[in-house]
Parts: structure tokens; C-alpha cells; sequence
């Protein structure tokens, strides 16, 4: 199930990085609108990233439970 959260993140991180390129890289827009069109994007963006970390620390911790018994993922 992480692994599977993991690879949707680093997709859509991805989608989100050719997106950005996609508007900075348009002649037709102004600065103004370039940054109005790329907010959301770098929004969604930090907040993917720190959701990916948080994901990945658990994916790499060795959970013990006080009766020791181990969860893997």
C-alpha cells in the first residue's frame, strides 16, 4: 500500500514538474500570469514532497510493537 502511495507521489510530481515547465516555457504569457498559473502547482507540489518523505520514513522504519511483534511493510 505505500509503495503503491509512493509511486502515485513521484507520478504526479512528476505531471507537476513537466506542467510548470510547460507554462514558464510559453511566450504568450506574461510574468504576472506565469506565477498566477504556477502557485497552485508549487503548492501542490511541497506538499506532495513532504507527504512523499513522511511516507518514505515509514516505508523504512522497523516498527516493534512492546510485545515484539514486527510489522513489515
Amino acid at each position: 500500500m505505500i509503495t503503491k502511495s509512493i509511486n502515485f507521489i513521484d507520478n504526479r510530481l512528476n505531471d507537476i514538474r513537466n506542467e510548470i515547465m510547460a507554462i514558464i516555457d510559453n511566450q504568450k504569457l506574461s510574468l504576472t500570469q506565469k506565477n498566477i498559473l504556477m502557485q497552485p502547482l508549487v503548492e501542490e507540489k511541497k506538499v506532495l514532497e513532504q507527504t512523499l518523505n513522511h511516507l518514505k520514513k515509514i516505508k523504512n522504519t522497523n516498527y516493534k510493537g512492546l510485545c515484539n511483534l514486527q510489522i513489515n511493510h
